[in-house]
């Protein structure tokens, strides 16, 4: 997640929730882009995208990187996007859901039904993007989304309204688990540490598949509230499962920090730790410094990774372009959230002049598309609108000053990674 001080342009609260759109190339959000600000000739020459992400609440941060990664998108394209043969200038409404899923779903009614948005991206979170796909659902349109990996997403709104650009949550832990499987000595015992949500649940279960998989036994397994605050009880539960090879994290950054310290204050020195798949967010290497050492995590979107695009030589340029722009080096979610127009751009390029936003035909280009280079890796959906893509490379922090590199899989590996872990 981006550290706060990192990224000091925050709109008011108040300009959030009023969310007005403020003019073609604009994200609605309380901050305007004046280079875009009235390009549109009328309503046919706009191409109108509608967003909630949870701007305030426990995924601000997150949501201030995705948010960051649309307004680099639509510069990047100078506020225009190629609709049927022809440039069109775009404006954005972003709403702040609060992480709520019943503002999420009163929010989409407001775009779809209020503002007249021609088309809607993701939000960020499982239940909030469900919400939100059921009103999509209800008015028999189709959205692009990457901010919920649930499979509850393919079960509930896959094949028909939502196109998921990102791999399922249960396979996060392959790259990571495939990696300390193959250790010597292999590790033997494994303390697992759930955040009581379903989504994390999944990551979770596919944490135990591996552990099936590769002999190696769960020995003791902690869940816990999402409002949790207090990880000290966590540690001293793994303390008293004995010496455990791995302990893996299914949670978020904060997680990762707290469970960090609290392990690393009473003498909990596992062979491995897996941080979970946020341990590239700056608010981690920051806050725990020389901890990192030996840290593994999992990722789905690193700038070292081999993608490319139209307007990037290499994802390693985006990222630099990235933070020149906004003073931080992205990570995944920027990534995956700049994509979501990049989607929608791919597939209206050739679409019907008289109708370019016609949910069934735009259904079918979604279904079809088949994008070899993009800054996300390549992009296709299978019949259940998921991309056809799926687990994490793992990767390890290493090094003075720490950094991280790839480990596993092997083809794509930086690094033969240490194992056991240095002692915090």
């Amino acid at each position: 997640m981006l550290d706060r001080a990192a990224n000091p342009r925050r709109p008011s609260r108040r300009a959030v929730l009023k969310g007005g759109v403020l003019g073609a190339g604009a994200l609605a959000v309380g901050v305007t882009l004046p280079r875009f600000a009235g390009a549109a000739g009328g309503a046919d020459g706009v191409v109108h995208i509608g967003a909630s992400l949870p701007l305030t609440g426990p995924y601000e941060k997150v949501s201030r990187i995705c948010k960051d990664a649309f307004d680099f998108w639509t510069r990047t394209y100078d506020g225009k996007m190629v609709v049927a043969g022809r440039e069109r200038a775009v404006k954005w409404t972003i709403y702040d859901d609060e992480n709520n899923a019943s503002r999420a779903a009163q929010l989409t009614e407001k775009l779809i039904s209020d503002d007249k948005v021609d088309l809607i991206v993701g939000t960020y979170g499982t239940d909030t993007v469900l919400a939100q796909g059921a009103i999509v659902r209800k008015h028999g349109h189709v959205f692009v989304q990457s901010g919920a990996s649930s499979i509850r997403v393919d079960e509930e709104l896959g094949g028909h309204t939502a196109f998921t650009a990102n791999g399922r949550v249960g396979t996060y832990c392959t790259g990571a688990m495939d990696f300390l499987a193959s250790r010597t000595p292999k590790p033997k015992k494994l303390g697992l540490v759930i955040m009581d949500d379903p989504v994390y649940h999944e990551i979770g279960q596919g944490v135990k598949d591996k552990c099936k998989q590769h002999g190696i036994d769960v020995v003791t397994e902690v869940v816990l509230p999402m409002n949790v605050q207090d990880l000290r009880p966590t540690a001293l539960k793994l303390r008293g499962a004995g010496q455990l090879d791995i302990i893996y994290n299914t949670g978020w950054d904060v997680i990762c920090i707290k469970l960090a310290e609290e392990m690393s204050a009473i003498g909990v020195n596992p062979k491995a730790f897996v941080g979970g798949h946020l341990t590239t967010s700056p608010a981690v290497k920051d806050t725990l410094g020389p901890k990192m050492q030996g840290i593994i995590g999992s990722t789905v979107w690193l700038p070292q990774f081999k993608y490319r695009d139209e307007k990037h030589a290499s994802a390693q340029e985006f990222a630099d372009r990235f933070k020149a722009t906004y003073g931080y080096m992205p990570t995944y979610q920027a990534a995956f959230s700049y994509i979501l127009p990049y989607i929608y751009q791919q597939a209206l390029r050739e679409a019907d002049p008289q109708d370019p936003f016609n949910p069934k035909t735009l259904r079918e280009r979604l279904s079809r598309l088949d994008l070899k280079d993009t800054i996300w890796g390549p992009v296709s959906f299978d019949e259940r609108g998921r991309i056809r893509r799926d687990s994490a490379p793992a990767v390890q922090w290493t090094g003075d000053p720490v950094a991280a590199a790839i480990v596993a899989p092997a083809d794509m590996a930086e690094t033969a990674g240490v194992y056991p872990k240095p002692a915090w």
